[in-house]
């Protein structure tokens, strides 16, 4: 198995990412993040020399960076996300570029590659 974690240097996403490397060593797991406000790769510090792990920077918004990584993947889990409600009433535009768009060109990407899981984590 091989997953697509998006989002996977934020809180809830590097934790994930920590459970799947313990509880599935089998498999080979793709983080995917932009590194925003949110995102931090110190955050998979302690994995880091894990050979089932790779780490790949870019914005699920950009749909050739997420065509490429899709092609590698048999399942994915979205936690990529705008998450700041505060943030959203004071400028909505990056919450629909990354919440709508990005999750279409994931899906879109999906569809495109035969991706047969897709799990949408949202907090928005």
């Amino acid at each position: 198995m091989h997953l697509l974690v998006t989002g996977g240097c934020g809180f809830i996403g590097s934790n994930f990412v920590r459970l799947v490397q313990r509880e599935r060593p089998d498999w080979r797991v793709t983080v995917f993040d932009a590194l925003t406000y949110a995102g931090n790769l110190a955050n998979l510090s302690d994995l880091k020399g894990e050979p089932s792990l790779r780490f790949v920077r870019g914005d699920i918004a950009v749909s050739d960076s997420v065509r490429v990584v899709m092609a590698e993947g048999d399942a994915v889990v979205n936690f990529a996300a705008e998450s700041h409600v505060d943030r959203s009433i004071l400028d909505s535009a990056p919450f629909i570029r990354t919440n709508v768009v990005g999750t279409h060109c994931l899906l879109d990407a999906a569809l495109e590659h035969g991706v047969r899981r897709f799990l949408q984590i949202s907090t928005d």
